[in-house]
This record gives C-alpha cells, structure tokens and sequence, in this order.
C-alpha cells in the first residue's frame, strides 16, 4: 500500500487553524475583559456626578422653595463680577501678593 503523507499534512494545518483560532479567542476574550473594565469605571464615575448633580440640584430646589433666590442670585451675580446699580466696587491693589 502507498503511504498517505498527505492525510499527515491536512491534520497539521487544521490543527494549526485550530490552535490559531483558539488563539485568537483568546485574545480577544482578554480585549473584552479590559473594555468591559474601562467601561464600568466611567459608568462609576458619571454615576459619582449624577449623585453630585443631584444633591446640588436638590440645595438649589430647597433655596427656590424658602424664598431664598434672591440672595443666591446676589452670591451667584458678585461671584462673577457683577454689582448692584450706582454701587461702587474698591479694590485694594496695596496688597503684595
């Protein structure tokens, strides 16, 4: 009977697409896992924001509901440079900084 070295041959090269493929599963699992991980940080983080937004949002509802705007305006208005008409504004350029 003649030998069959070719059969050898085909088992090689599936084993190695076999073994390629395996490979590349695998890789791409680890590529998941690091995404998976980046994306659950963010998602930590714009929860942490929200929880920040949110208690602001609930200080500045608290101040509308007490009647307290004016006086947030006032502090919001002088924080950005803004003063009440015919007000003088004095600056103390004598101290070194």
């Amino acid at each position: 009977m003649a030998e069959k070295k070719p059969r050898r041959k085909k088992s090689f090269i599936v084993s190695f697409c076999i073994v390629a493929l395996c490979a590349w599963f695998a890789i791409s699992l680890f590529s998941m896992i690091g995404d998976i991980s980046k994306t659950n940080k963010e998602i930590d983080a714009v929860k942490q924001e929200t929880k920040v937004q949110v208690q602001k949002n609930k200080e500045l509802q608290d101040q509308l509901d007490n009647g307290d705007i004016d006086e947030y305006a006032e502090s919001y208005a002088r924080a950005n440079g803004y003063v009440i008409p015919g007000e003088r504004v004095y600056y103390d350029v004598s101290v070194n900084n």
